[in-house]
């Protein structure tokens, strides 16, 4: 009997064009995307300005395009069979994976340059950085806190900043500063926990991460650390936007995140660990998709 990696290879050697499609769509993980949208919103919700049509086009470009165009690039590259964020089970790369990766992202650049130069330079910026992250030639995800310090700023604070700059509304204030400062934080809280279902194959290809040098305890420690970080910043922000009551809500956004990633840490199973980290990372995203839309709603109707 054949292993079960090399069914899987034979199958996929000899999938039709429609199933090679079927793969790269799975492996933009859109689903997922969606626990990142909330940032782009706090970024809309920041900048104050009116939802457009090319707001719209520029959050699609975002979702689909890059988080969902570089997440295929890595996965060209690390060619997981454990789980990964938004896959427990994820196929094999197929051969349309790296070309369908790349042509998307040209695509967005495309579409970005229509919504703003400077949503385009962002995404230009997103772009680079996940080649810097993903590829064998640089591999930044193989270095424990360059590979943080790269998801923070591009997940985080570029993930705000395209919201701010899609709208072609506000210029950087305070306000928005102190914003991208907390998303990135809280995306570093989140980040490092995702890494814990992964250290067996981490490590086979030789890629060193945070998860791997802190452990689960120092995990768990750091993840908890930036929550509370996180939550200070956004609440600051919202305090120089002169919404006390936001920023006495966003104050305590550290407790239910921090709960989470105790409970995420508190087992060793990596499958039980990935479905753990899921959960808290469905749950954050909802939380925050729903203050940011009602915030932009308010705002609509002011």
């Amino acid at each position: 009997m054949m292993p079960p990696t090399t069914e899987r290879a034979i199958h996929l050697g000899t999938a039709t064009s429609a199933g090679h499609a079927r793969n790269l769509l799975v492996h933009l993980r859109l689903p997922f995307q969606l626990t990142l949208a909330p940032f782009m919103l706090w970024g809309v919700a920041l900048s104050g300005a009116r939802v457009s049509a090319k707001l719209v086009l520029a959050f699609v470009v975002l979702q689909v395009c890059f988080y969902g165009g570089t997440t295929a690039f890595n996965s060209h590259y690390d060619r997981d069979e454990g789980p990964v964020g938004g896959l427990e089970a994820p196929p094999p790369a197929g051969p349309w994976l790296l070309p369908g990766s790349l042509l998307l992202q040209v695509i967005g650049l495309a579409l970005a340059a229509l919504v703003d130069a400077r949503f385009f330079a962002v995404c230009l910026v997103y772009a680079v950085l996940g080649i810097l992250y993903s590829h064998p030639s640089v591999r930044w995800k193989a270095r424990p806190f360059a590979s943080w310090a790269v998801v923070m700023f591009g997940q985080g604070a570029l993930g705000v900043l395209a919201g701010v700059v899609a709208t072609a509304g506000t210029t950087v204030t305070p306000e928005v500063i102190a914003g991208l400062v907390g998303a990135a934080m809280l995306v570093g809280a989140l980040y490092p926990l995702t890494q814990l279902f992964q250290t067996e194959e981490d490590a086979a290809r030789g890629d060193r991460t945070a998860a791997m040098v802190l452990g689960p305890r120092g995990t768990c420690i750091a993840a908890v650390t930036l929550a509370v970080l996180g939550s200070a910043a956004m609440a600051a922000s919202a305090s120089l936007g002169g919404r006390p009551a936001e920023a006495a809500l966003l104050v305590t956004a550290w407790v239910p995140l921090s709960l989470g990633a105790v409970w995420a840490c508190a087992t060793a199973a990596p499958k039980t660990v990935f479905r753990r980290v899921t959960v808290v990372q469905l749950a954050a995203g909802a939380g925050f998709a729903l203050y940011t839309i009602v915030r932009i709603v308010a705002q609509l109707r002011a």
